[in-house]
C-alpha cells in the first residue's frame, strides 16, 4: 500500500520521466527495472508512469514489450496489493487496447490465467480491473484463448460479481456477451439470474451500463427460440427495450435495443405489426445517419430484420428515403478503408428488399440504377462486396423480367463465370447459387452460358466439391439446363456426371440435394428412346436406388416421393422400360398404395404411372393391363373417381379406352357398363380442368 505521506516524493518520482524521451532511453528502462523493487512507493510510480506512456500510443506499447515489461506486470498483479496491482491491471487493459496482435502476446505471456485468479478476490477494485482486462481481451472475435467456459465456477462467478458493482456489472455483461457462442452455452446461462441482472443493468440511465446489458441480452437470444420466448415473455423487459429505442437515446444504445427485438422477431417472439412500426422505423433512422458507422450496422441490421419476410420488406420499400440513403453508400466515403464495408452493407440491405417482390425489385433496379453499382460490385477488390453483390445479384435474379432485359444486357453472366472459378468458398457458394437463376428456361442468359466453353464440365465439377451447398447449387444448375434439353446436351452432361453418379447423389443424406437430382434424373429420362437405352444399361441401379424411397412411408417425405414417382412416370413412357416397371411387382403394389394416400399429389402421381404402363400404342399392353387388374389397381382407379384427384383418374381412363388398337371397344362397353362413362358425364359440370379431362376421355367412347 502506498503510504500518504509519500505522495509528494512520488509524484516528484514520476515527475522524472519525460514523456517526449522514446521508451529505449535510459529513464524508461529504469522504470522496468524498478517493476521488481520491492519498495512499493517505486514500484507503484514505475507502474503508473508506464501505463500513462502506453495510453494511445502503439509505438510505445510495442516499445515497452519489446523490453521485456510483461513478466514483471504479470508478476506486479500477482501481489495481490492494492493500488499496484490494480494500476498494473490497467497497464496490461491499455495495452491489450492496441490490436489483435499486442492481444496474441499477452495471452502467450499467461496473463488470462492470472487475471482469472483476480477476480476470485474480495478487493473490488482489483476484481474490477481485471474483469476489465478480461473484457478487453475478449472482445477480439475469433480469439485462440482459453477457455473460459472450462474453468471451475468461472460463470458463477460472473453472474455473482453483476451485481456487486456497476462496473462490474458491465464488465461481467461484455465478457458473457463475448464468449456465449453456442445454444448449449445459452441454455446453461439462463439456468442463472442473468435475466435479472441484465434488467437491472438496462433500467439504469447509464449508456454503458445500456449497452453492456443489451450487447449481453443480444448474445444471449440469438438464434435460440426457447431463450426468444423467455425474454418475450417478460414484458417488463420487452417494455424497456422498445424505450431504449427512442430517439433521445445514445445512438448505438437504439441500435443495440432493435438489435435484441430484431433477433426476438425473427425467431417468432413478437408481432409483425409491433416490429413494423417500431424496430423498422428506429433501423431506417439508422441507415440515414449522418455517421459512416451507424449507417454500416444500421444497414446490416435492416437485412437481419427483413430477411424472408415478405411483409417487412413491402413496408421497408415505402421510404424512399430508405433506397436513396441506401444507394449513397456507394459513393466513395471519406474513410476509403470503410467504403468497401459500407458497399457490402448496402448490396446486403437491397438483396433483402428485393428478395420476394417483383415491384421493389423493379425500384431497386429502374430508380437507384443498382445495376451498374453491382457490375462495379462483382469485380471489386474487397471479398466482402463481391459476396454482398452476388447476393443482391441473386435476389434480383429472381424475376424473370429482369432476367429478360437488364440482366441479360449488363451481361452479369460474364464476371459471374469468373468468380465460380475462385478458390473462396464463400464466392463460389454465393456465385454458383447465383448462376442456378441464369440458367433457369426462360432465362435468356441460359443459352450465352451454354455456348461458353466449359460450362458442362465447370457444373459437374460443383457437384464433385466437398461443400454440401456448392454439391447441392451443381445438381441444381445441372437439372435447370436439362430441362427442354436436346438429346445431344444431355449426352454431354452424362458423359461428364452419368446416371450411376445421379443415383449416388440421390442418395445422399441431404432431402435438397436428393430431391434435385431426382430431377435431374427425371430431365434426362425424358425421351422414350433415351429412356430405354438408359435402363437397358442401367435398369436395374435405377430400380434398386428408386424403389425403396417408396416402400419406406415414415423414412422419407412426401416430396421425395413424389418425385421418384414422377421418374417412373417418365421411365413408363419407353417401349421396353415399361416392362422391366411391370415386372417389379414391389414397385406395383407401391403405385396402388399410393392411390389410396391422403396425399393428393401423390395419388395424381401414381395415376399418371399406372395410365402410361397400360397405354396401348405399343405391344405388351394387355399384359400389363390384366397384371394391373388383378392386383387391384382397376378397381382402385375406380373409387377415385370421386376423390380429389379426378383430373389423373380421368386421364387414366382416357387411355383404356382409346380405340388406337383392337379390343378398345371390349373396354369401352365393359367400362360402360361399370358405370365410368356416366360418372365422366357428372364430371362435365366440375371445375373447368376437371370437366376438360372428363370430355377427353367421353369422347373415346363410341
Amino acid at each position: 500500500m502506498v503510504n500518504n505521506s509519500s505522495t509528494k516524493q512520488l509524484n516528484l518520482y514520476i515527475f522524472k520521466f519525460s514523456d517526449e524521451m522514446p521508451v529505449k532511453c535510459e529513464s524508461d528502462l529504469s522504470a522496468v527495472r524498478l517493476l521488481k523493487e520491492k519498495d512499493p512507493d517505486q514500484l507503484y510510480g514505475a507502474v503508473r508512469h508506464i501505463k500513462n506512456r502506453v495510453i494511445g500510443s502503439r509505438t510505445r506499447k510495442q516499445e515497452y514489450l519489446d523490453v521485456g515489461i510483461l513478466p514483471e506486470l504479470i508478476g506486479v498483479i500477482k501481489l495481490h496489493s492494492t493500488p499496484i496491482s490494480v494500476e498494473a491491471a490497467y497497464t496490461c487493459n491499455s495495452l491489450a487496447h492496441g490490436g489483435l496482435q499486442y492481444v496474441e502476446h499477452l495471452i502467450s505471456s499467461g496473463l488470462v490465467e492470472t487475471l482469472i485468479d483476480g477476480i476470485f478476490l474480495e478487493e473490488q477494485k482489483l476484481v474490477e480491473a481485471c474483469l476489465r482486462t478480461i473484457r478487453t481481451i475478449y472482445q477480439y472475435p475469433n480469439l485462440e484463448c482459453q477457455n473460459l467456459w472450462e474453468i471451475d465456477n468461472f460463470i458463477p462467478r460472473l453472474i455473482d460479481l453483476m451485481t456487486t458493482s456497476e462496473v462490474a456489472g458491465q464488465c461481467c455483461a461484455m465478457i458473457i456477451g463475448s464468449i456465449c457462442k453456442s445454444r448449449e452455452q445459452q441454455a446453461i446461462l439462463f439456468t442463472t439470474p442473468i435475466l435479472n441482472n441484465l434488467n437491472s443493468l438496462l433500467l439504469t440511465e447509464s449508456t454503458q451500463s445500456n449497452l453492456a446489458g443489451l450487447f449481453c441480452l443480444s448474445e444471449l437470444s440469438y438464434d435460440n427460440h426457447f431463450v426468444a420466448q423467455e425474454v418475450a415473455a417478460n414484458e417488463r423487459l420487452i417494455r424497456r427495450l422498445f424505450q431504449l429505442m427512442r430517439r433521445d437515446k445514445y445512438i448505438l444504445v437504439q441500435y443495440n435495443a432493435a438489435k435484441c427485438l430484431t433477433n426476438l422477431f425473427r425467431l417468432g417472439a413478437l408481432s409483425e405489426e409491433r416490429s413494423k412500426t417500431q424496430i423498422l422505423d428506429t433501423i431506417v433512422y439508422l441507415c440515414l445517419s449522418e455517421d459512416i458507422a451507424i449507417k454500416h450496422i444500421g444497414a446490416n441490421l435492416l437485412h437481419e430484420l427483413i430477411e424472408q419476410n415478405s411483409e417487412l420488406q413491402l413496408w421497408a420499400s415505402y421510404s424512399q428515403h430508405l433506397m436513396r440513403g441506401l444507394s449513397r453508400f456507394f459513393v466513395a466515403s471519406k474513410d476509403p478503408e470503410f467504403s468497401p464495408r459500407l458497399r457490402a452493407a448496402a448490396f446486403k440491405a437491397f438483396a433483402a428488399l428485393g428478395e420476394t417482390q417483383e415491384d421493389i425489385r423493379k425500384s431497386i433496379i429502374e430508380g437507384e440504377n443498382i445495376i451498374s453499382h453491382l457490375k462495379f460490385g462483382l469485380q471489386d477488390d474487397s471479398l466482402e462486396v463481391q459476396v454482398a453483390a452476388l447476393s443482391c445479384l441473386h435476389s434480383l435474379s429472381r424475376s424473370v423480367k429482369q432476367l429478360r432485359t437488364n440482366l441479360l444486357d449488363a451481361e452479369v453472366w460474364e464476371p459471374l463465370l469468373k468468380l465460380i472459378k475462385t478458390d473462396d468458398d464463400e464466392l463460389v457458394r454465393t456465385s454458383s447459387r447465383t448462376l442456378c437463376n441464369l440458367l433457369l428456361d426462360f432465362s435468356p442468359s441460359k443459352d450465352i452460358l451454354l455456348e461458353q466453353e466449359g460450362t458442362v464440365e465447370l457444373l459437374s465439377k460443383l457437384v464433385l466439391n466437398s461443400d454440401d451447398e456448392v454439391k447441392l447449387n451443381g445438381v441444381w444448375a445441372l437439372m435447370n439446363i436439362t430441362y427442354k434439353a436436346d438429346s445431344d446436351l444431355r449426352s454431354k452432361i452424362l458423359s461428364h456426371f452419368g446416371v450411376l453418379q445421379i443415383l449416388e447423389t440421390v442418395e445422399d443424406d441431404c432431402p435438397k440435394l436428393k430431391i434435385k437430382a431426382l430431377g435431374l434424373l427425371r430431365n434426362i429420362l425424358c425421351d422414350p428412346d433415351e429412356v430405354d437405352r438408359i435402363m437397358t444399361s442401367h435398369g436395374r441401379e435405377v430400380l434398386k436406388t428408386l424403389v425403396p424411397i417408396l416402400t419406406d412411408l415414415e423414412r422419407w417425405s412426401d416430396e421425395e416421393q413424389e418425385q421418384v414417382l414422377c421418374v417412373f412416370i417418365n421411365i413408363a413412357t419407353g417401349h421396353i422400360a415399361k416392362d422391366l416397371l411391370a415386372e417389379r411387382d414391389d414397385l406395383l403394389m407401391c403405385l396402388l398404395n399410393f392411390l389410396s394416400h391422403n396425399n393428393s399429389q401423390l395419388q395424381i402421381a401414381a395415376t399418371t404411372c399406372i395410365t402410361h404402363l397400360v397405354k396401348s400404342e405399343d405391344s405388351g399392353c394387355l399384359d400389363r393391363q390384366n397384371k394391373l387388374k388383378e392386383m387391384g389397381h382397376f378397381k382402385e382407379l375406380q373409387t377415385l373417381l370421386g376423390a380429389r384427384p379426378e383430373i389423373a383418374a380421368t386421364t387414366c381412363i382416357t387411355h383404356l379406352v382409346k380405340s388406337e388398337d383392337s379390343g378398345c371397344l371390349d373396354r369401352q362397353n365393359k367400362l360402360k357398363e361399370m358405370g365410368h362413362f356416366k360418372e365422366l358425364q357428372t364430371l362435365l359440370g366440375a371445375r373447368p380442368e376437371v370437366a376438360d379431362r372428363a370430355k377427353i376421355a367421353l369422347q373415346y367412347f363410341q
